[in-house]
């Protein structure tokens, strides 16, 4: 324990991953957190924190913390242990993962780590590219269906800011979000249009604490959200309230697809002489196909013509033949709604202009939730209800801190099932498992204890807590909460463009280490101490010197004062799609008949054969008290939760 014996108030960050970043002001007396408030912004607006931030004293104290490093004793799972030193612990730890490495190859060890801030999970990335291991991706979590379907949309996973962000909105569509218990940044944002005359609709099976609040609440059955954005898209161009210049200008809507394999046209299909493989347009102007990046056209967006011999249509014209099988009433049957309060909510939409989407996590809890997130963004792009701009943030030096030997393995953790027990693609003999409740969080509990663990020669948690996955762990070893370490920590969301430093407010618990410096000792002991050489504060300092613009000024020492914001400055638009453009029609996704987006029944259907037995659909939104299986042992939250 700390031996300080004065009285003093910290600044620090609740990094717990729920992406708020919330600042915290923490009393420390005689080494002891005895009082937590939110912390000061320039922006008032962004002061806040929930009860779990401000409960955190409750958990970092929790009798339940495990206290020193643990060993198995007997079968996994049986709850027996042996108490280790830290040494022995990381000895035998490193020793397996050098054996495992020179049996199956470097990439059979694995570290699976969940969100967490800048060094705790840095450090374990760090090492992951030292010893060419294989990175295990929650990008491929189950859960992520939005950033999935905004990789496919826009390039990269955060696609939703284009429809959030729009300037001063007239009408805000809520989309299985509920921002008033869960982003109060984001709710504040919302509501501060509201008292400009923003209209809010509230899309949601259940009438959350948002829905309360807004001027329309739109009940649809859960898992049909894809169906109502398409039967929106074709109301839109039914009435002919698409905006076509943005269409054109953004979209992939001018290109042609060829009819006989699903592709787009290239120069080269047109030439066949070695020329480049430019996409292709139908100009207006002249008549003639022309390269999609050729000065002074104007493409066409329907039709059908015929290139060299090859039957094509733009892709615009493709997706209005695909929804003008949405007709309202089959949306209507479809989704539960009313047809006419789904014709009024296209209508006002596309013309109580401009208009956003906030896109919950909702509808993505479920099969072919992506299909329901590519639709939600195919109808902002069609009525150019987007700011295609993206907002300005902090550009750090991440790259040579994350991967200093450059790129490892990633493996969607999805795709860790088969790499366990078929070892496709990769052979994974053994996995770290750092801030993720592996066995508690993934799909189908049943077969991962049962046939993924089994399998694994070797299974190290980093933990807080004896959780669910470290009961089934060879090695168990005590991590330091947020409030005992250092770090980094950029904000969640772009409501929030604020980078701060997470001070450490008391010294570890126990015999607890930072992920980092666990990150760190086993580096060292596996020949790549050479990576692992300065201190936390070191890094930090290297992280911030990227000599970008963004980053002018910003020194540890300044963010030991306070948090600094990113200056307001709108970057071009910036599609990291293979043609550059928000792609709405998707050449790699043909082989699975989903190139446009498309409404598929959910697999738990109340209109499935199973539902004559098992009528009921299940909604359950997130606790207001605790983060998954995080905190959910803190006996004062749990009085005003206490049921599942």
């Amino acid at each position: 324990m700390n031996a300080d014996n004065s009285d003093k108030v910290l600044r620090t960050v609740c990094s717990l991953p729920d992406g708020g970043s919330c600042g915290l002001s923490m009393r420390v007396n005689n080494g002891v957190i005895t009082d937590i408030k939110p912390a000061e912004f320039p922006d008032r607006a962004h002061r806040g924190a929930c009860l779990r931030g401000l409960s955190a004293h409750h958990w970092i104290y929790h009798p339940d913390r495990l206290r020193y490093p643990l060993k198995r004793a007997r079968e996994r799972g049986a709850g027996s242990w042996q108490r280790i030193t830290w040494d022995e612990a990381l000895d035998d730890i490193s020793a397996k993962f050098r054996e495992l490495a020179d049996e199956y190859g470097s990439t059979s060890v694995a570290f699976a780590v969940h969100d967490m801030p800048l060094l705790r999970q840095g450090g374990f990335s760090r090492l992951t590219s030292a010893i060419k291991a294989t990175w295990v991706d929650c990008a491929g979590f189950g859960d992520l269906a939005g950033p999935c379907a905004d990789f496919v949309t826009y390039g990269w996973p955060m696609g939703e800011i284009y429809t959030s962000l729009v300037k001063e909105p007239r009408t805000t569509l809520v989309w299985g979000a509920n921002p008033a218990a869960t982003d109060f940044r984001r709710m504040n944002a919302v509501m501060e249009a509201k008292k400009r005359g923003n209209r809010i609709i509230v899309i949601d099976p259940c009438r959350s604490r948002t829905a309360r609040q807004a001027d329309q609440h739109i009940e649809i059955r859960p898992g049909t959200d894809s169906a109502l954005a398409l039967g929106m898209i074709n109301i839109v161009l039914e009435q002919g309230l698409q905006d076509d210049s943005f269409i054109r200008e953004y979209t992939v809507g001018p290109l042609l697809v060829r009819e006989d394999n699903g592709m787009f046209l290239r120069e080269s299909d047109v030439l066949q002489d070695g020329s480049s493989n430019a996409f292709m347009i139908y100009d207006r102007n002249t008549g003639q196909p022309q390269r999609s990046d050729a000065a002074n056209v104007t493409p066409s967006l329907t039709g059908e013509y015929s290139v060299s011999g090859i039957t094509c249509r733009p892709a615009f014209q493709l997706l209005a033949d695909s929804v003008s099988g949405y007709t309202l009433d089959r949306v209507s049957n479809i989704t539960d709604i009313p047809a006419d309060e789904v014709e009024q909510l296209a209508t006002e939409y596309a013309t109580r202009k401009p208009s956003a989407i906030h896109r919950g996590w909702g509808m993505q809890r479920t099969f072919y939730g992506d299909a329901a997130c590519r639709a939600i963004n195919t109808l902002a792009a069609v009525t150019g209800n987007m700011n295609p701009r993206r907002p300005s943030r902090f550009v750090l030096n991440t790259r040579p801190f994350l991967m200093p030997d450059g790129w490892y393995n990633r493996l969607p953790i999805m795709m860790m099932y088969d790499a366990i027990t078929r070892q496709e693609p990769l052979d994974i003999k053994a996995v770290l498992f750092a801030g993720r409740n592996y066995i508690n969080q993934l799909p189908n509990m049943t077969r991962i204890v049962d046939e993924l663990l089994p399998r694994l020669e070797l299974i190290v948690v980093c933990d807080l807590f004896m959780t669910e996955t470290a009961r089934y762990a060879d090695y168990v070893l005590p991590t330091a909460s947020f409030c005992e370490c250092v770090d980094l920590v950029v904000g969640g969301s772009p409501w929030f463009p604020y980078l701060q430093l997470q001070q450490k407010v008391i010294e570890p618990m126990y015999e607890c280490e930072s992920d980092f410096e666990i990150a760190a000792k086993l580096g060292r002991r596996m020949g790549a101490g050479e990576h692992f050489d300065r201190s936390e504060e070191q890094f930090i300092e290297e992280i911030l010197a990227s000599g970008h613009p963004s980053m002018e000024g910003v020194t540890l020492q300044r963010l030991k004062e306070g948090p600094v914001r990113a200056e307001p400055a709108e970057r071009p638009p910036e599609f990291r799609t293979p043609t550059g453009k928000i792609e709405f029609y998707t050449e790699r996704l043909k082989q699975y008949g989903q190139e446009l987006p498309v409404y598929i029944e959910p697999v738990e259907s109340v209109r499935c054969e199973e539902a004559k037995s098992y009528p009921l659909s299940f909604v359950s939104p997130h606790p207001r008290y605790r983060l998954h299986s995080t905190m959910v042992n803190v006996e004062q939250l749990s009085r005003l939760d206490p049921e599942p």
